[in-house]
């Protein structure tokens, strides 16, 4: 198959390609060795504290011009066969000038996508006969949720899910507020069963994200399976029957009950909004709401609003706040680290849109090198002992980091010290979640925005007091406080074998679960995004595909083997949370940040994150073990 385009065309598009995509792109088509020759430097950013593979510049030119004359040619072969293992193993440190280890060759495989569906879980022979009581429950249709629905449906496994709100698309079917978006590439933030999905912008808008869920639950015949208005309350498992009793309430209070197999948890971790707790809200005689229920009827118009926080969402909202109110307070508990992020909200050009449709390979490879770029920010996460000996603060990285983020803080605010010295934080960056910046900065300067850091200490009916006793009169408040994560599965109510209750096992030390994903007493459960199950770089929606077959494995386990029920082993889950908490003592989020004042920390303990690096990660949640569990 051939491609016949007008030269000016291809050098437009060409002339705006990523180089280090566009070679590996060329050079799988044509296995040119001056292509292969080529010099690739470890490019820092944000201050070193990860480092891009870029070609060197003085390679880019002779790229760029192999690449328009094959294409003007016409000589573009569309279906070709396949690198091999060793061919792809090659190619990856031909990109990236490191030799990829085992665990980094097979995630680096499926992040390339080349296979119809990367991480698809299957049938180990004849598919068995599936009992006709059989059936998954997955709960919450938000990316996670439909992942998961996806593999059960190719798998021909009966399932529903069960899903709170009137449509799909999770915690982007909940963030309505404007401007809500992304903050990892929409090239990260996507499944790698939908090759090439025609993203608009850089770092998607939660709207776009929205469509794309509800896109794949659609193509994959997914929708037809999902009970919307559904909100699970509690879920109780049957030891007689090995099965879980599910019921659900409806918006008008009623409620019904179903049966299933298996439970798989999509719930997600920022579902339950925080409110903080301060006293008087209850007296605001204005309109006050949290973004979660983001009012689509608000005109802040003529105003006098204020807004409380200053994290992803409160960053991304104030802009917009500032440019409709008459007045904007923004509410500063906790100084935050705001980066520049290169791309975000740009749009994706015509250009760069022709090189993903028409340049075979230059979107699995620039999906690959995105991934890779993004997977070295783990290492600024890690204390370096020898470092700090030296009179370092963390590492290298790290420092260097904070040194681009303070550097960035005084060029955006130059003219304000006083500005300067409120939103400067004096912990380590990363040790909090690195917000990215919408014009955050840019908003403090205007006359009509009036940062306010000193705590508040209490609201009444037309004001928001502080604690130095200044009074705030405002009209309207928006709560951008994000989100309780400690809540794991609330507001459902779990009771599993022998009557326990979930909130019992977790009563002593917090919320727990195996690889983030199961519990010992709690049988044919799995948990998506729950206690220390989120990894320390990457993408939610990648890890969603991830633990997807994980748990279809499973419960494919069951079926091949006649069995009924899974139950992690206790002394499993023992050992695991043991090496789990020993593992912190080398990161930054339990020390660095305030304890009281970091979402990642629960009552002394970091309850968020995978304490190791994602390698470790990928490589114990890529199958699904079942020595870990009692199956019968």
């Amino acid at each position: 198959m051939s491609l016949r385009v007008e030269r000016s065309q291809v050098e437009a598009a060409v002339a705006q390609a990523n180089p280090s995509v566009l070679r590996m792109a060329l050079y799988q088509l044509t296995r040119d060795p001056e292509l292969a020759d080529m010099q690739v430097n470890q490019e820092p950013k944000r201050g070193g504290a990860f480092h891009s593979p870029i070609v060197d510049e003085r390679h880019a030119e002779v790229i760029r011009r192999k690449a328009v004359e094959l294409l003007v040619s016409g000589d573009v072969a569309r279906e070709r066969e396949l690198p091999n293992d060793d061919d792809l193993r090659s190619m990856m440190q031909m990109m990236t000038a490191v030799v990829p280890d085992e665990v980094a060759f097979r995630h680096g495989r499926e992040e390339l996508a080349f296979d119809e569906f990367p991480r698809e879980a299957v049938w180990h022979g004849e598919k068995p006969s599936i009992p006709e009581d059989f059936s998954v429950a997955i709960i919450g249709a938000g990316p996670s949720g439909i992942a998961a629905a996806v593999q059960f449906e190719r798998l021909g496994i009966p399932y529903d899910v069960y899903e709170r709100e009137s449509a799909a698309g999770g915690t982007w079917q909940v963030n309505s507020y404007p401007d809500a978006r992304v903050d990892t590439s929409s090239f990260l933030y996507q499944f790698k069963f939908i090759k090439n999905y025609p993203w608009s912008e850089y770092f998607a808008a939660a709207d776009e994200v929205k469509k794309y869920v509800q896109h794949t639950a659609d193509t994959f015949g997914v929708t037809e399976h999902i009970q919307f208005n559904s909100s699970l309350e509690g879920a109780t498992f049957d030891d007689e029957t090995s099965s879980w009793t599910l019921t659900l309430r409806s918006p008008n209070g009623t409620e019904r009950q179903a049966t299933a197999s298996v439970i798989v948890s999509a719930a997600g971790q920022f579902s339950t909004p925080r409110l903080p707790d301060i006293p008087g809200v209850e007296d605001f005689q204005g309109d006050f709401f949290h973004t979660t229920a983001w009012d689509s009827s608000f005109d802040p118009s003529g105003k006098v609003v204020a807004v409380i926080g200053n994290g992803s969402t409160g960053v991304q909202l104030t802009p917009w706040l500032a440019d409709r109110a008459e007045k904007l307070f923004v509410l500063q508990r906790t100084p935050q680290w705001i980066s520049p992020m290169e791309g975000y909200r740009d749009r994706i050009t015509p250009e760069i849109r022709w090189l993903f449709d028409n340049v075979p390979y230059y979107w699995n490879w620039y999906c690959f090198h995105t991934q890779v770029t993004t997977n070295g920010m783990q290492l600024a996460q890690e204390y370096d002992r020898e470092w700090q000996a030296g009179g370092g603060l963390i590492s290298e990285r790290n420092d260097g980091l904070r040194a681009a983020l303070t550097a960035y803080i005084g060029e955006k605010l130059a003219d304000r010290p006083d500005l300067i010295e409120k939103v400067t934080p004096d912990y380590a960056p990363l040790a909090r979640r690195l917000v990215v910046d919408s014009g955050w900065y840019d908003t403090l300067l205007r006359p009509d925005v009036d940062l306010v850091a000193e705590g508040i200490d209490h609201i009444e009916a037309g004001a928001i007091v502080t604690k130095d006793g200044r009074r705030l009169e405002v009209d309207a408040i928006v709560f951008a406080s994000g989100f309780d994560v400690s809540k794991y599965l609330y507001p459902t109510e779990y009771t599993g074998s022998d009557g326990v209750h979930l909130q019992d096992l977790w009563s002593k030390d917090g919320p727990r679960a195996y690889l983030g994903m199961t519990l010992p007493g709690f049988p044919n459960l799995f948990v998506f995004y729950g206690p220390n199950a989120q990894p320390r770089s990457g993408a939610f929606v990648t890890w969603s595909e991830i633990w997807s077959r994980y748990a279809a494995e499973g419960v494919v386990h069951l079926l091949e083997n006649g069995a009924r029920s899974f139950e992690l082993r206790r002394e499993v889950f023992d050992d695991y949370q043991s090496e789990v908490d020993a593992a912190h003592d080398n990161l930054i989020w339990q020390g660095e940040a305030p304890a009281d004042k970091n979402y990642y920390v629960k009552d002394g303990r970091q309850i968020v994150h995978w304490p190791f690096r994602n390698e470790e990660y990928y490589d114990r949640v890529s199958s699904f073990d079942p020595d870990a569990f009692t199956i019968s």
